[in-house]
């Protein structure tokens, strides 16, 4: 990047600060993003002169002009788990927890740069096209989902229902594939793209088996409300639905989140540290809770879970 981000003072509702490592490493991919950058600061400005420091060296100078990458990240990572009508600002300010004037403004850019667009439905916003271009071009860099292709098609095809693959994403997980099987009743409860607390899915589940004990315990107790807008769990729930998987030694829904809808995950073995993706499989309740067939499942998940891993 060849122009030179200026070192300013900011106003407190920015957020936390990046290492400017990671906003050259972001402005590599995107020439819009500098200029949506450069808006926002002239925004957060509203007419203030502001002394100029002499130019700095980008690779070692810390700028708090960073810290509007990240609070630009919470707002698009908000929006990435609207629903198709989108988000309302009163929507993401609940979400994000931050000002509604800061994030007004950061909608207004992000929208500005294709990063966010209205929906068709009246003052409410989504993921624009340019997050799908930097989505397909990130892509390329990540081989989970090709490494994930045969084993999510056999799965498919050996259980006759839907199956989940999910990745670790922040404080959340995200569906990164979703096929179905041939029986005529599908469990569709999560989309291609959406975000669920962790817990709140038998693949979240079965990564948040893997947290140590004290880590979810401050995740749970950290994200109590959001778990409650998810069917019928509460932060308690999700406690007692993961001490009954550590026990069984996979992570099973068993009517815990919808009424009649149960389903079955295990995490995708990492090489290094604890797991950032599983592998689930969703069905009626009546389908999934016969012991011998659910138990084939999870042998099945287990199995595809190593060949993926063999992969990564």
């Amino acid at each position: 990047m060849h122009n030179v981000i200026e070192h300013t003072r900011l106003r407190s509702w920015l957020g936390t600060s990046l290492t400017v490592a990671k906003l050259h490493l972001a402005c590599k991919h995107s020439d819009r993003l500098q200029t949506f950058i450069n808006h926002i600061v002239m925004t957060n400005r509203a007419g203030k002169q502001m002394r100029r420091p002499e130019p700095t060296r980008l690779e070692v100078i810390p700028v708090r002009g960073a810290q509007l990458v990240s609070t630009a990240a919470r707002v698009l990572r908000a929006l990435a788990g609207a629903s198709t009508e989108g988000w309302r600002i009163a929507d993401l300010v609940e979400r994000t927890g931050l000002e509604r004037s800061a994030v007004t403004r950061i909608v207004g850019a992000l929208c500005l740069e294709g990063l966010a667009m209205k929906t068709a439905s009246d003052r409410r916003y989504a993921l624009g096209p340019l997050a799908l271009e930097l989505g397909l071009s990130a892509a390329q860099r990540f081989p989970l989902a090709a490494a994930a292709d045969a084993s999510m098609r056999r799965l498919a095809e050996r259980t006759h229902d839907t199956c989940f693959l999910m990745i670790r994403s922040g404080e959340d997980a995200v569906c990164v594939d979703r096929r179905e099987g041939t029986y005529p009743v599908k469990a569709l409860t999560i989309e291609i793209g959406d975000r669920r607390p962790l817990g709140v899915a038998a693949a979240s589940l079965a990564l948040l088996m893997h947290m140590p004990t004290h880590e979810c315990e401050r995740y749970l107790s950290a994200h109590a409300d959001r778990i409650a807008r998810y069917g019928m769990l509460t932060a308690d729930v999700v406690r007692r639905m993961l001490a009954r998987s550590r026990r069984l030694g996979y992570a099973l829904n068993h009517d815990n989140i919808l009424p009649h809808v149960s389903a079955v995950g295990v995490a995708i073995p990492p090489r290094l540290g604890i797991p950032y993706a599983a592998l689930s499989v969703s069905a009626l309740t009546t389908r999934m809770m016969e012991a011998d067939r659910r138990m084939t499942i999870v042998r099945w998940l287990q199995e595809e879970s190593r060949v993926i891993a063999a992969q990564l």
